[in-house]
């Protein structure tokens, strides 16, 4: 061999030491960002099964072909409609990979939204399991292993915005009432105060056994009832008990009645419901009052007094966990998209509250409850000030105009002013008029909007024209009488303050469409408001997505407590049946 050869290979050599030092002098640094995006499997995993821990570790390499086989596996079941076994492979492979975050996403997502579509819509209870199965993966596992992932956080607060608060799904009003009637036994008298209980109680058991008060009171419900007797099911048994008594004797309902006036079963009934909370939700009940008091509705008759939000809605269980994410695993001062995206569901949650933040339940004699989503006015500030904080944030992390931000929120404050104004509350909407044209008066081309130097009357008035604008008969009879038979809803329900104002409502767009379309063929095509409101009535009376009993209900309040507008409605009613006597054709 020539000392040319020699010379090659002593190269060769030096080069390979060189690029080996190298790359083992980036092995902190990578390890290092690893680490800061949870990948680092050797990483303790806190109270992990046996099962996950030695999954993540004994397979050492193999751990990736084995998962990208189960993952085209379950792929394949999944197309198949074999969907418990899709569901147990998914557990397999996050526990071969629960580090990585985009494998809770993605299973969480396919159970969620794939596997539950794929069950026919007649089979809600089917569906809302799947769709269970996919919130809760993220939120009892997912997140477990991977408390510092911004991406969890943001998919399970879609997950309760989108799949369950949204009307995509043709089952969410199953699943909106499944979360009500879920949450709601939980929740006490819904007060601030309740809440500062709830988060102030022992965490465990045993810590409140220690009060002498609760202690007698479990001892003499155990004695009661040998179901009482296991710690493990005491707290889930006594929760049934207050929900449901007819289950148990009548002996152990007669325990609670013993010590109705002893503070030891207010002190357990609270520790009781906190508990459910935090074992079943996840959710702490000291974080939820800070987001009570962050968040929480503001009185339209005292600015300065916030009431909790409403946790039975799913766009507030999207909050505490976009929330939660921030606050986890935001990072402060810089731009990341699923933050941002993150953000943006804090505030389309406030305002999914605002346009339908009030929830109903009617539960009719026969045990069926149905279930109605209606505006909170009250949210209106707590989304606004969100959205507006957002905006400076994104302001400052994109120099500049902040995309898919400011627009929405200007689109919010003209819809506010015209919602306040027709439910008469004026003053309120003047504020959000003036607050609204100081903000946007220049738009982002930096010239000044026409519309905005009109006094407020006047830019209510020329809205309402362009929305009527080009509104056929047809439509506008459908848009009144749609807010009459609201209206009529409201009062059946004892929300008499949203009635008068949807009934003002109603009466205003009548007679600004009267007043635009004055010639002699449109009055004669648009009926009398009165017919409209007898229709709207009988419409309303009828219509089987309300309960009879409830709409029953709302026709004997109406003729003892409104006599007037119930004898015109029997009047109208009487007029209508001579006409058609009338006009129907004499018998031979």
């Amino acid at each position: 061999m020539r000392w040319k050869d020699y010379g090659i290979i002593l190269l060769g050599v030096v080069i390979c030491g060189a690029m080996l030092y190298l790359a083992s002098s980036q092995q902190d640094s990578i390890r290092a960002s690893r680490k800061d995006m949870g990948l680092m499997l050797t990483t303790n995993l806190g109270d992990a099964p046996p099962s996950l821990a030695f999954a993540t570790v004994a397979m050492g390499a193999f751990r990736g072909l084995i998962v990208d086989i189960l993952w085209m596996r379950a792929d394949k079941l999944k197309q198949d409609g074999k969907f418990f076994d899709a569901k147990q492979l998914a557990e397999w492979i996050s526990m071969l990979q629960p580090r990585f975050a985009a494998v809770w996403d993605f299973h969480a997502w396919n159970m969620a939204y794939n596997i539950s579509v794929a069950i026919p819509n007649t089979q809600c209870q089917e569906r809302w399991r799947w769709v269970r199965n996919g919130y809760e993966l993220l939120r009892d596992k997912g997140i477990e292993y991977n408390p510092h992932s911004i991406m969890l956080y943001r998919q399970l607060s879609w997950m309760f915005l989108h799949k369950i608060g949204d009307i995509a799904d043709d089952c969410n009003t199953y699943y909106k009432r499944e979360l009500a009637l879920s949450m709601r036994p939980l929740l006490g008298d819904k007060t601030n105060a309740y809440f500062e209980k709830m988060a102030a109680t022992p965490q465990t058991f045993e810590d409140i056994l220690k009060d002498p008060q609760v202690l007698a009171f479990v001892n003499a419900l155990r004695q009661a009832d040998k179901t009482f007797l296991s710690d493990e099911q005491f707290i889930e048994n006594y929760l049934s008990l207050r929900e449901n008594p007819d289950r148990f004797p009548k002996e152990t309902f007669a325990v609670i009645d013993q010590y109705r006036q002893n503070p030891g079963l207010d002190k357990f009934d609270v520790f009781a419901r906190a508990y459910q909370i935090r074992r079943v939700w996840k959710m702490d009940p000291s974080y939820m009052q800070q987001l009570n008091q962050m968040y929480g509705p503001v009185r339209l008759e005292d600015p300065n007094q916030r009431d909790p939000l409403n946790w039975e809605h799913p766009a507030v269980h999207a909050i505490y966990w976009s929330a939660k994410g921030l606050d986890l695993a935001g990072r402060e001062g810089q731009y990341r998209v699923d933050e941002k995206n993150t953000d943006r569901i804090i505030f389309h949650s406030l305002q999914m509250l605002y346009r339908s933040g009030n929830i109903i339940l009617y539960t009719s004699k026969d045990g069926k409850t149905d279930i109605f989503l209606r505006p909170d006015m009250r949210m209106f500030a707590s989304c606004d000030q969100t959205w507006r904080e957002v905006i400076k944030k994104y302001e400052a992390l994109e120099k500049g105009n902040p995309k898919a931000v400011r627009g929405g929120h200007k689109n919010f404050l003209e819809n506010a002013v015209m919602t306040f104004y027709q439910a008469g509350h004026v003053r309120q909407a003047l504020e959000i008029y003036r607050a609204m044209i100081t903000r946007y008066k220049i738009n982002d081309e930096g010239v000044e909007e026409e519309d905005f130097k009109l006094p407020m009357i006047e830019f209510l008035q020329k809205r309402m024209k362009e929305e009527f604008q080009g509104l056929g008969i047809r439509d506008a009879v459908e848009s009144i009488t749609g807010m009459l038979r609201e209206s009529y809803f409201r009062y059946a329900v004892h929300n008499d303050d949203e009635a008068a104002g949807l009934e003002k409502m109603a009466q205003e767009v009548h007679t600004f469409y009267q007043k635009e379309h004055a010639d002699e063929a449109y009055r004669m095509g648009l009926p009398t408001f009165e017919m409209l409101r007898y229709t709207s009535f009988m419409d309303f009376l009828y219509d089987p997505m309300y309960p009879e009993e409830l709409r029953l209900n709302m026709l004997g309040r109406l003729e003892v407590e409104r006599p007037d507008l119930f004898e015109k409605l029997q009047k109208q009613d009487q007029k209508r049946r001579e006409q058609e006597s009338q006009q129907a054709p004499q018998q031979p």
